[in-house]
């Protein structure tokens, strides 16, 4: 179990504050939060490459030493992957991932880098010097790395900000395997929650050097605590805002009605988005709100609210 346990970090102002948190041996979980919260410092922490003012992180009920206790930071069972990707620029894409999997035999190294760089669709960039990679590609070269050492525990700072749909599909189905069949532990961080709510167990809302609050991806997105957490996992409608009685709801939690109880709109107007269409109506108190459809909604009158995960 990877076991965090009151760390405090300030510099010019606090970045840490008190902070406790646990993860389970295999497990994948995620921590979302705003842009300067203290995610990537906390990452950095549990990686053993800053020292916390106060407060310590134990792997498997050992400390997890930071670089005031040791010659060279980092810890070796414990690999991060933040947005300065840490590539060997002048070396190719090839020799970047080859030369973290010298434990390995050599036609077992072979075989091992290509099913990676298969996996990041990097293959054909094998002899191009990681210097002339974009943003992206060097992006996708540094999950390589740190998947090629094969760590226990692997932290993803932002690991989806500059990969395409499919690439965020192939990478997270990867890292679920290596949970499910290694016992991988993954901590993934980002301020896009609906970028983590299908690979995670659990995702922690970190606000102000604070966890502010834990649960299933489900609750997060169903039952947010308020409509400035809700927004960091999609769209969601706010009727009453700022009142006692204010209510939230999903775009996809309504439905329909012709008479009876309900809220009156009418129509605005409506973009397809591929699944589904993104209708936007208005109250009689013009209070804007979005629907998911798979069509247009010109001739919606009312709806009623209808909970998902009640």
């Amino acid at each position: 179990m990877l076991a965090v346990r009151s760390l405090n970090l300030a510099f010019k102002h606090t970045v840490l504050h008190n902070l406790t948190l646990e993860v389970q041996t295999g497990s994948i979980v995620g921590i979302v939060g705003p842009s300067g919260g203290g995610k990537s410092s906390l990452l950095k922490i549990i990686a053993g490459l800053l020292d916390p003012d106060s407060g310590e992180v134990t792997w498997n009920g050992k400390r997890v030493k930071g670089p005031a206790d040791q010659l060279v930071p980092g810890h070796p069972e414990i690999q991060l992957v933040n947005q300065d990707f840490g590539l060997d620029i002048y070396h190719t894409v090839e020799e970047n991932v080859v030369q973290k999997m010298l434990y390995l035999p050599s036609d077992v190294r072979t075989q091992f880098s290509e099913e990676l760089l298969d996996l990041v669709e990097l293959t054909h960039l094998r002899t191009q010097q990681a210097i002339h990679l974009s943003g992206g590609e060097q992006q996708r070269l540094a999950i390589a790395r740190s998947l090629a050492m094969e760590p226990e525990v692997i932290l993803l700072d932002e690991p989806f900000a500059h990969l395409d749909a499919h690439l965020k599909v192939r990478i997270g189905n990867y890292l679920k395997v290596l949970s499910e069949v290694r016992g991988t532990t993954c901590i993934l961080v980002s301020h896009e929650g609906q970028d983590v709510l299908q690979w995670c167990s659990t995702i922690h809302f970190m606000q102000h050097g604070i966890i502010q609050r834990s649960d299933s991806p489900e609750a997060f997105y169903f039952k947010p605590a308020s409509a400035y957490e809700g927004l960091f996992f999609g769209e969601i409608n706010v009727l009453n805002k700022g009142k006692k009685n204010e209510i939230l709801f999903r775009p996809n939690e309504y439905q329909t009605v012709k008479s009876g109880a309900g809220i009156k709109v009418r129509f605005v107007s409506a973009q397809f988005a591929g699944a589904y269409w993104r209708n936007t109506v208005c109250t009689n108190n013009n209070e804007t709100l979005v629907l998911f459809a798979q069509q247009s909604l010109d001739d919606v009158e009312k709806i009623e609210i209808k909970r998902k995960n009640s």
